[in-house]
């Protein structure tokens, strides 16, 4: 798209007046996508659909046809175009005015009159006190990582005993009847079952405890009452069992060896200080998303928000379709989430709603603390975000910024950054109150909670 000239008047209220100039060259190219659209849709005798001549289409539909349809599909995205330009927000449609062209090459101007957001009026935002969680790893939680990846490379092998017992690995045959007939899908050769791991219906791996290799009992059990498919549901059935072998698992030795067969690192000493130091970094970081999340939600309770209808409606529409994308992503539909969570569209419109509401008060007054606190994005933050975003997700940096150059993303990145820079502002003039997992939120701190105070609170 050739470039097109805006420019923004403020007007009473929330309202201003973007002016734009369209170049002709734009107009034409957008006259001559219009010709080609309806060479390819109507009939005319003696020619065939898309042979259509350029002259004939404009004779028989008409010169200012052609061109008010042009303008009609093009001026969407000249709008769009003239709003990034602006780097404005409108809350709801535009009113537009503009005069229809006599030339396909001539100049298009239009007016756009859009609603902005409202400003809210700030309350405390600087030295909030907000409690922040202290992290801390327990020696115990290490043990049980090292004893999962001890799990992973786990053998099981045949015990000396005769009689199986719980926890063991129990290698059977088994076949299921239900009113005297065999049970369809209810038999096993050589299953490996292991007892007390609950993968059979109640009572299976009860009934099975203390046999002996080779012999072989029956079970007389009934399925749960919620047991799928419904058709066995409650029903009593009959298995008869045969125990084979016994087996148990067995651990490797949690030492160097075992280190370097499981993992990256030579030596045991240096696998748990990684699964440390990898546990406490994950809480760290929940932690500090916690905090700047707590932080925002009172500078939000502390503001004065007034929130315009139409920015719930287009906040709603918006995560509608990031569910609907989400849902697709994962092979469901919305039909199936709302059979699941028992919600009907009035529920979940009301659920998105008191959500919208509230994300929308959270982007309103970080914007308006990023534009107090005169913070600022360049381009090349942009970029860079970009190409950091590109590094994560396994994507070409080049292809994705010139991706988000062609969409027009590059105003979305901005205001995220400008929001993130926002809360930045609010954590480094917080008063972060320190607290330990399970200690007392009221009375006397206890030892080792304590106030820090940043070094500059306005």
């Amino acid at each position: 798209m050739s470039d097109i000239k805006t420019s923004i008047s403020k007007q009473e209220g929330n309202s201003v007046v973007l002016e734009v100039e369209v170049p002709g060259d734009e107009v034409k190219a957008r006259v001559d996508q219009t010709v080609k659209k309806m060479a390819r849709e109507v009939n005319i005798p003696g020619f065939r659909k898309g042979k259509v001549p350029r002259p004939v289409i404009i004779s028989n539909v008409g010169k200012q046809t052609v061109l008010a349809q042009a303008l009609t599909d093009a001026l969407p995205e000249w709008y769009e175009a003239a709003v990034l330009e602006a780097d404005v927000k409108p809350i709801d449609q535009p009113e537009l005015d503009f005069e229809a062209i006599e030339e396909e090459d001539q100049p298009f101007s239009f007016k756009a009159t859009v609603q902005l957001p409202p400003r809210p009026k700030l309350g405390k935002y600087t030295g909030l006190e907000v409690e922040k969680m202290v992290v801390e790893v327990d020696p115990g939680e290490v043990e049980e990582q090292v004893e999962r990846l001890q799990l992973s490379v786990s053998k099981l092998e045949a015990v000396d005993r005769e009689t199986l017992e719980k926890g063991d690995f129990a290698l059977i045959d088994f076949t299921g009847y239900l009113d005297g007939e065999p049970l369809e899908g209810g038999a096993g050769k050589d299953h490996m079952l292991e007892l007390g791991g609950g993968s059979f219906i109640p009572g299976f791996e009860e009934g099975i405890e203390g046999m002996k290799k080779g012999e072989t009992r029956k079970l007389k059990l009934t399925f749960p009452d919620d047991y799928q498919p419904e058709r066995l549901a409650g029903r009593e059935v009959e298995f008869e069992v045969e125990l084979k072998e016994i087996k148990e698992r067995v651990l490797p030795e949690a030492d160097d060896e075992f280190a370097a067969e499981a993992s990256e690192f030579d030596t045991i000493k240096e696998l748990r200080e990684d699964i440390e130091k990898r546990l406490r970094t994950a809480r760290e970081e929940n932690a500090e998303g916690a905090f700047r999340q707590n932080l925002v939600e009172q500078a939000v309770s502390d503001a004065e928000v007034e929130i315009p209808e139409p920015m719930i409606k287009s906040k709603v529409r918006e995560m509608r379709e990031e569910l609907e994308r989400t849902l697709k992503a994962q092979g469901a539909t919305m039909e199936i989430y709302m059979e699941q969570t028992g919600m009907d569209e009035e529920s979940l419109h009301q659920r998105l709603s008191q959500q919208a509401e509230v994300y929308v008060k959270q982007e309103l007054v970080l914007d308006t603390i990023a534009d107090v606190e005169g913070i600022e994005v360049t381009e090349e933050d942009i970029e860079q975000e970009i190409r950091d975003t590109a590094g994560k997700m396994g994507y070409d940096p080049d292809a994705l910024l010139e991706g988000a150059r062609d969409a027009g993303h590059y105003q979305v990145v901005r205001r995220d950054l400008l929001r993130r820079g926002a809360i930045d502002i609010l954590v480094a003039k917080a008063v972060p109150i320190l607290r330990k997992a399970g200690q007392e939120e009221e009375g006397e701190a206890e030892e080792g909670q304590k106030i820090i105070q940043p070094e500059e609170v306005e």
